[in-house]
């Protein structure tokens, strides 16, 4: 059976956020309905996907805010019973809004050697980036931050991706724009809600009908109706293509796209 090694894979563990952010990546505040994957789902997706691929490079566990999820330490621990196949880190996304519980560092902690957490700081958005720097500094976890304020921004700012109308037709065209995104020439993959997608557009865009769902563009995790066979195979398509049909729908994570202040905060409810 041919290996199958990939670079980046995201698990969304919460459709909950502390912001409302209006250009957030994964349209957190546009759920009418958002939930956080259980403890269940989490063991049931992930051995699903262990099975799927040989090896990810890097994987992340992400939201929303990660942290609003209750069972979050439980779900961390089943993450690193797999590091075996994790060749380079996990990685944690943090907005830096709450405080990193006490049972989750002690995590991180003990598998320092392989965590990498993420700090994106909003400016006065993110009042614990200070003391979740510091923290993490005294256990010798490693972090970075993504500044997200004033005028050194990290990729220059947010890109607006909220307009999912059609915009690309021909597929040369189509390719042609995927090869210079980011997220699909760096072959970054997201799971949420037990589906895995090349982005998170791709993920809404399907949830949302606005675009068809066509194997060999998304993967079931949790489908006992597919083999593992299938589903590596899925996957092999998936990271062969230069597009799909969703990035016909969107502007793509490139250099030249316009970029936005990061951050704007949509009304509360």
């Amino acid at each position: 059976m041919q290996r199958t090694d990939i670079w980046r894979t995201a698990l969304c563990v919460s459709q909950r956020c502390t912001l409302r952010c209006k250009l957030c990546l994964a349209f957190i505040p546009y759920y009418e309905n958002p939930k956080d994957l259980s403890l269940a789902e989490t063991k049931d997706v992930l051995k699903s996907y262990f099975s799927v691929v040989d090896t990810v490079k890097t994987f992340t566990v992400t939201g929303g805010e990660p942290l609003m999820n209750k069972e979050l330490a439980e779900i961390l621990k089943v993450v690193y019973s797999y590091k075996s196949q994790i060749t380079e880190s996990v990685d944690f996304v943090t907005n830096a809004t709450l405080d990193i519980p006490e049972d989750i560092l002690q995590i991180f902690e003990r598998n320092a050697d392989i965590t990498r957490l993420v700090l994106s700081d909003y400016g006065d958005l993110s009042p614990k980036i200070q003391s979740i720097s510091e923290e993490l500094g005294k256990r010798n976890i490693t972090y970075r931050i993504s500044n997200f304020h004033g005028d050194d921004l990290y990729f220059d700012g947010w890109i607006d991706f909220t307009d999912h109308s059609k915009k690309i037709d021909d597929l040369e065209l189509r390719d042609a724009q995927g090869r210079e995104c980011i997220h699909r020439s760096g072959r970054y993959f997201v799971i949420n809600d037990g589906e895995l997608h090349s982005c998170s557009r791709s993920y809404w865009r399907m949830g949302q009908e606005t675009i068809p769902r066509i194997k060999g563009e998304y993967i079931d995790l949790t489908s006992s109706s597919i083999t593992i066979e299938e589903k590596r195979k899925d996957l092999s398509h998936m990271f062969s293509q230069a597009s799909s049909t969703s990035c016909g729908y969107c502007v793509g994570l490139r250099n030249n796209v316009k970029r936005h202040y990061p951050a704007e905060q949509l009304p509360i409810k």
